[in-house]
């Protein structure tokens, strides 16, 4: 039986941080492939993980194209100090954010997970990082 979803619950995609909307992920090529993320144009990195249960790796993607790919400065970072996070239950095909896992609407509703990256201001090698470096070559 296929899951049904009450779309009452689902909310548009905002950044966390500065509450614009973001894009749907999309393939995002680094040095060693690609995950599926993408960049708000507050400077936040988002990772997609569509099971919701690999975030470790969707963390590692997030963090380092935020950090220009250089993982010196990625694994030197810490958190809540260098960067903040935050992880949003996500639709990929509605393209839409619930406030939380679970029931909705007596519905069971799952989702993948999108993993956020914002480095702080100040941070060595944030003025080129992945993020910025990705919206200055949209803009081209």
């Amino acid at each position: 039986m296929r899951e049904r979803e009450d779309k009452s619950v689902l909310t548009e995609p905002r950044c966390p941080f500065c509450r614009e909307l973001f894009e749907r992920p999309h393939d995002v090529t680094t040095g060693l492939g690609f995950f599926q993320g993408g960049t708000c144009g507050c400077g936040a990195v988002y990772a997609y993980d569509p099971t919701g249960r690999n975030l470790g790796e969707a963390f590692v993607d997030a963090l380092t194209y935020a950090c220009n790919e250089d993982w010196s400065l990625a694994w030197g970072l810490v958190p809540d100090e260098d960067y903040s996070q935050s992880i949003l239950n996500y639709n990929l095909r509605a393209h839409r954010v619930s406030p939380k896992k679970g029931m909705a609407g007596g519905l069971r509703m799952s989702y993948g997970k999108l993993i956020f990256i914002r480095l702080r201001e100040g941070v060595a090698g944030r003025e080129h990082s992945g993020a910025e470096t990705a919206l200055r070559d949209k803009d081209l």
